[in-house]
């Protein structure tokens, strides 16, 4: 080939091989060629398959028929070149081509169909022995679809299969759409479908989806950027540092060992093995197009495949999406979240009959994991209407936590957020849904993270209850029962290495059975068959009709009993938990943080701190002549704060005008060196 042929074949043919080899890079030949005889056993002589409903087709039969192209592709699979292998491939894609299949769902039609198709006929490119042409270009263009635009992580979905056609076709104008749209959605435009100014994600409006469309996201911009790498099509450095961004600070943050984080799966958290995150491919290829923070994508390829501990490379971490009304505090001994909605956000979707009993998922569901894999696979049997974290009605079946209408049902409350110095912070939850109130607060330290609520209210025919978790039975619980206050009145409980602490008691209910159910209750698209799993769950009854409940938990990650018996929980002092005000106290870390739901006064221990707006705070370095504040607006309502504040250490109080920040950073910490 003369050097003006090959360079008029380039980039087609590199990035053609690189997806190529990319579709292959996984593959077990046994388990494949095992899993394709089975398949071949129910393949009709017109290439159908006997046991599946082309009306309503979904992942197969395409996915059988890559499966087939993969084996007789490869040297080193039994069924390479295999002569029946390609009759079938052959006619199984004839028959496909034929029925033209359509789903009700347009995911299908617009966006798996054809890149499945894609891939195939990527792989089948490495054959001797090729498809038949009218066949091939008749595929490419079943593969035509109009893309469309400003779609987020759909736009991207599409874009992919673009450039499967447009190295099939060598098709310049073909591969210059694909970069374009490829790219298009690693970009920041506030409130709008993305990445936001805060680094989380939305998705269907203003709906936090980190690790479900915001995992297409990546996957689908690490791909791109992956294969078009080294071309005059290579991501933009601009763009690249939003996505290595997203993917440092937010996506791989949510990651614990291989599990995602269960409050960024979405509606996804109906689905079997949703947790489990697979995302070794993908940190694996980050390296090659963003060689400069090669250490940190080593050290989390070693982490999430299991090579190396679940706290591998970790540093401590506190982020507060104001965006999107997510928190997440990262230790090396633990990963806590929490997942709340207001106002301006929607609370996680049901959709495509998903995730159908996920009616308090935005309620403050909180995520403790200290392995990763506590919730996976837990969904089918949990009990709805005790999720962890949340306060709600305790319904006589999980009916009660159905929701009953798809898609962007908003939040309720606007006061929903919280403030952080990117090490702590705090968060907070103005809960009012399902007829109950609450004001709910979490405060992160490093061994500990304390949880309050007050103002529970509710006038409805069921006991009210905060749940305080519910997870995988592992191994045994040990706690005071309710009996064994010690000398501070406080019972406890401790189990899987996590410990709670109850320092005002409290009607405390533990629950170590086997609970049972099925996927198909949380999403129809799922199995029936029943299961049966061993479930650890921990919760607190306030009773029928609470007028004015109030609740403190204290989590501790990482003990055991011995361990939590010589935890000094004096360091923490819970200085106020009313639904005006809640405030918590570390005095081995020297902070204090607080949440005002109104304009007021706290005032402890020689300290007063004063705000003229409803507002979260968050002093360091207590003791100082020289503290600093945080401070944030949940509500993002004002533009400034007025604070008065006198610390032992002062000698005159500080008068300090806060200007807050606006506009799209509307909700942001803001924070202020007080000088004396």
């Amino acid at each position: 080939m003369s050097v003006a042929a090959k360079a008029q074949k380039e980039p087609f043919n590199t990035v053609l091989q690189r997806i190529n080899n990319d579709l292959q890079a996984f593959v077990k030949d046994k388990v494949l060629s095992d899993k394709i005889a089975n398949n071949l056993k129910n393949l009709n002589a017109d290439g159908s398959w006997a046991d599946i409903n082309y009306n309503d087709a979904q992942y197969d039969p395409l996915k059988r028929i890559k499966d087939m192209v993969t084996a007789y592709i490869r040297p080193s699979n039994k069924l390479y070149q295999n002569t029946q292998l390609y009759g079938s491939i052959v006619k199984s894609l004839q028959n496909w081509l034929d029925k033209n299949p359509k789903n009700k769902n347009w995911w299908y039609n617009d966006i798996f169909y054809p890149q499945a198709i894609g891939e195939t006929l990527i792989l089948m490119r490495n054959a001797k022995t090729q498809l038949p042409a009218d066949l091939e270009n008749a595929l490419i263009k079943r593969m035509i679809r109009r893309l469309k635009t400003g779609d987020g992580a759909n736009t991207s979905d599409e874009a992919l299969h673009y450039l499967y056609r447009a190295c099939l076709t060598q098709n310049k104008a073909t591969l210059d759409s694909a970069a374009k749209y490829l790219f298009e959605p690693i970009a920041i435009a506030d409130g709008k479908e993305g990445v936001q100014i805060d680094g989380s994600y939305y998705q269907h409006g203003k709906q936090q989806a980190i690790a479900s469309y915001g995992r297409v996201f990546a996957g689908n911009s690490v791909n791109a950027a992956f294969y078009l790498r080294g071309t005059e099509y290579a991501l933009p450095k601009d763009q690249l540092a939003i996505l290595v961004n997203y993917l440092k600070n937010t996506f791989l943050k949510t990651v614990r060992g291989s599990f995602y984080d269960f409050n960024v799966r979405g509606r996804g958290i109906s689905r079997k093995d949703s947790l489990s995150s697979g995302i070794g491919s993908m940190v694996s290829k980050i390296k090659l197009f963003d060689p400069e923070n090669a250490a940190y994508w080593d050290a989390s390829l070693m982490r999430t495949s299991g090579k190396k501990a679940v706290d591998y490379g970790i540093t401590a971490s506190h982020s507060q999406y104001w965006k999107s009304g997510y928190t997440l505090h990262l230790r090396k001994a633990y990963t806590f979240s929490v997942q709340t909605a207001s106002t301006r956000t929607l609370r996680t979707e049901r959709g495509n009959n998903e995730n159908i009993l996920g009616k308090f998922l935005s309620d403050g569901a909180t995520n403790i994991q200290r392995s990763g894999s506590e919730y996976a696979n837990l969904m089918p049997v949990w009990e709805w209407d005790k999720i962890p974290g949340t306060t709600s009605r305790d319904y006589p079946d999980d009916n009660g936590a159905t929701i009953k209408s798809d898609w962007g049902i908003p939040g309720t409350t606007q006061f929903v957020g919280g403030v952080s110095d990117g090490v702590y912070g705090v968060s907070c939850y103005d809960l009012n849904y399902d007829s109950v109130q609450a004001k709910k607060a979490w405060f992160f330290f490093d061994k500990e993270v304390v949880c309050l609520g007050a103002g529970i209210k509710s006038s409805t025919k069921e006991n009210i209850t905060t749940t305080i978790n519910q997870t995988w039975l592992r191994g045994r619980v040990f706690s005071s029962n309710g009996a064994q206050k010690n000398d501070k009145g406080e019972i406890w409980a401790i189990h899987d290495s996590i410990g709670y602490v109850f320092p005002q008691g409290g009607d405390l209910e533990i629950s170590n059975k086997v609970q049972t159910g099925n996927w198909y209750r949380i999403n129809h698209f799922q199995s029936k068959t029943e299961l049966k799993h061993d479930v650890f769950k921990i919760w607190l009854n306030h009773g029928v009709n609470p007028q004015n409940a109030c609740y403190q938990y204290i989590v501790v990650p990482g003990v055991d009993v011995a361990g939590l018996k010589k935890y000094n929980r004096s360091m923490i002092q819970i200085l106020k938990n009313t639904e005006e005000l809640q405030a918590v106290k570390h005095t081995g870390l020297n902070m204090l943080q607080a949440v005002f739901y109104k304009a007021g006064t706290l005032a402890a221990d020689g300290l007063s701190l004063q705000v003229d707006q409803p507002c979260t705070v968050y002093i360091k370095d207590l003791s100082s002549k020289n503290p600093i504040l945080y401070i944030a607006d949940p509500a993002q309502a004002n533009t400034n704060i007025k604070v008065l504040l006198k610390l032992p250490a002062m000698s005159k109080t500080q008068n300090i005008n806060c200007n807050l920040p606006a506009g799209a950073l509307s909700g942001a910490t803001a924070n202020f060196k007080i000088k004396e």
